[in-house]
């Protein structure tokens, strides 16, 4: 498939711990208990951004395109302090939705996350198997500019809704795997817990939702 001209774009590499072949493996069997969703777990928010492509596209579903990282994962994410799996999730509507069952999207905790209650996630939907293509479409980050500002996209930039500028056919990134966004698009996660290593990598194994406290009081 070629490079689409708009989509979300997201680097992935060793994350948590857990090697990138074994979080593609985790998603396939998640994508395939979930009729061809799954989650994909991300560091920053990108909820406006993705609103204006959604816009745009006028009831078309964004693409969402998977590069492997360029450079070697940094320590703190190969060797974590601890590591979270987020409970809750808030849509682009800001209504709660239930994550299809089985489903593990994690993040680091310990010192580097201290104070974190927020994480993010992709929802994506994807027909074929989750594989990682060596010979997909390649490009470089030099192709690419932020869609809701036309500013460049900065290499610290993990995951951003693109526009396609440029066409370079030999450039350093491929595109790996090619979904699509679903409804609801990127959601919010919440209420995370901590996951011992016998845990962490078995979906089957889902820590079970902590009760919820209700607040004092409600705002909008």
């Amino acid at each position: 498939m070629t490079l689409p001209e708009y989509f979300v774009w997201t680097r992935f590499g060793t994350e948590s711990g857990e090697a990138a072949e074994s979080i593609l493996a985790r998603k396939e069997k998640e994508r395939q208990a979930a009729g061809g969703m799954f989650l994909w777990g991300i560091g920053n928010s990108v909820g406006p951004s993705v609103r204006k492509l959604l816009a745009s596209l006028k009831g078309r579903h964004p693409f969402v395109v998977f590069s492997p990282m360029l450079v070697a994962p940094r320590a703190v994410d190969v060797f974590p302090t601890e590591v979270v799996a987020w409970q809750s999730a808030r849509g682009l509507d800001a209504q709660d939705w239930e994550m299809p069952a089985g489903t593990l999207v994690t993040s680091r905790g310990g010192p580097a996350g201290v104070g974190k209650s927020r994480h993010y996630a992709l929802v994506c939907q994807r027909n074929e198997a989750l594989r990682a293509n060596d010979s997909g479409a390649r490009f470089a980050i030099a192709d690419l500019a932020n869609f809701a500002t036309g500013n460049p996209v900065g290499h610290s930039q993990v995951t951003a809704v693109v526009r396609r500028t440029g066409r370079s056919a030999d450039g350093p990134y491929v595109a790996a795997v090619i979904a699509t966004l679903a409804y609801p698009y990127v959601v919010e996660l919440s209420d995370p817990v901590a996951l011992d290593a016998a845990r962490r990598w078995s979906s089957r194994n889902k820590p079970a939702k902590r009760p919820r406290q209700l607040p004092l009081e409600v705002t909008s």
